[in-house]
């Protein structure tokens, strides 16, 4: 018999690929190049850092008072721990943000007996102790134009300036050696034989713009895309019949949904308020309609949730109508008016909109089935070593971002 022939490698090498230079992408580059001296090759699709979920967020800095620690244990760990790292990382690196406090109000008197003491209970079982329960003349002394049956007063909640936090952590890492490159896009990617390394463990091979890198270790930190590029890769692996091997199938990963978020700015009114202003969560899945206040003074109203085609599928964010639609106006009229109810007619216009990628959707799941929390997953979710998978990323995630970078490099250390 004739020996089988060595099977090809790519020309091109790198140890670490991190796919997607968002918040959370920069912060996993960053910890693997300066705390574990990784060959860091940081790869985005976009002209620029931040474009995708990272810049249509509320830039809130978030104490983890929602997540339930026993069915989102990494939202609420994430959160606390993630919440200290940015504000002492911002006070060391001059980053501008404010600790402006939040009230999470109660809109009538069941709400305010039954609601906000389960978000007491839940937010000191994750360890936040700083909350207080407020009255609604309490609240009226805070804040006068605010309108509620009581409310939670949340000091440590914040704001933070996320494109000068994003710069930041890019010049860390470029700083300790990490590559960045734009305009580059992942088109997929497959896995070679533990031959081609020879110690028994398999390199990943990425395809970006039709040059073929091969890798050591892969992080998919790609929002949107990132079940369909690690299902690609992984998919490979089902292909290849050269040797066994156990691991799950790729459709072990959860499927990520998308649920558009629309916000609304004020114009033609004083800001009315001194702190965040939210109502209780939405059980539609989002933390309700709420009023932030960037670091320039400016109001903004948001975000609903506007579930999407729960069967987008390849590269779903070329399918997305990013405007917002005027008509929702209505609805946020009615959602303001219910703890601001001096809110002029015609005084809130569209403002920008960003998609959450999550992964349950209520006409999938029905509220039985997938997970709202962070899914992080390594060899122990699909068996091959190597490669990390970032799911459902949403909210928490600027918060949790320092915390979610630490993790995954020690995933990978």
């Amino acid at each position: 018999m004739f020996p089988t022939p060595p099977i090809p490698t790519p020309q091109h090498h790198i140890q670490t690929a991190v796919i997607g230079a968002g918040v959370i992408g920069l912060s996993i580059a960053r910890a693997l190049a300066c705390q574990h001296a990784h060959e860091v090759l940081l790869l985005e699709r976009a002209h620029a850092i931040g474009s995708g979920i990272s810049s249509r967020n509320s830039q809130v800095l978030h104490a983890g008072i929602y997540y339930d620690r026993n069915a989102m244990p990494l939202k609420a760990q994430f959160c606390i721990d993630g919440q200290k790292s940015i504000y002492e990382y911002c006070r060391r690196r001059n980053i501008p943000h404010k600790r402006c406090g939040k009230l999470v109000v109660a809109a009538n008197r069941e709400q305010r007996d039954a609601a906000l003491p389960r978000l007491m209970e839940c937010a000191a079982r994750n360890g936040v102790r700083d909350l207080r329960m407020l009255s609604k003349h309490d609240v009226a002394d805070l804040e006068p134009n605010v309108v509620s049956e009581g409310a939670v007063l949340s000091p440590s909640t914040g704001i933070v300036d996320s494109h000068a936090l994003l710069t930041s952590f890019l010049a860390d890492a470029e700083q300790c050696g990490a590559t960045l490159a734009l305009n580059c896009r992942v088109q997929g990617g497959y896995v070679l034989p533990s031959e081609s390394r020879g110690n028994g463990r398999r390199r990943i091979v990425l395809i970006v713009d039709g040059a073929e890198i091969a890798c050591d270790n892969v992080v998919v930190s790609a929002g949107l895309s990132s079940d369909i590029i690690a299902s690609n890769i992984l998919s490979s692996i089902t292909h290849d019949t050269t040797q066994p091997v156990h691991k799950p199938p790729s459709s072990c990963l959860p499927t990520q949904y998308y649920a558009k978020g629309n916000y609304f700015k004020l114009e033609n009114q004083k800001s009315p308020f001194e702190r965040l202003i939210y109502p209780l969560p939405d059980p539609n899945g989002g933390l309700g309609i709420h009023a932030t206040i960037d670091l320039s003074g400016t109001i903004k109203f948001g975000p609903d949730v506007e579930w999407l085609d729960c069967d987008l599928d390849d590269h779903p964010e070329s399918k997305i109508d990013m405007n917002v639609d005027p008509t929702r106006a209505d609805s946020f009229y009615r959602a303001i008016r219910k703890y601001w109810p001096d809110l002029k007619d015609g005084n809130i216009v569209p403002d920008y909109s960003g998609i959450r990628p999550k992964l349950w959707h209520p006409r999938r799941h029905f509220g039985k089935d997938g997970t709202k929390d962070f899914v992080i997953a390594g060899k122990e979710w699909h068996g091959l070593s190597g490669l990390v998978v970032l799911l459902g990323i949403e909210s928490p995630g600027l918060t949790s971002s320092l915390a979610i970078g630490q993790h995954v490099a020690n995933m990978l250390r």
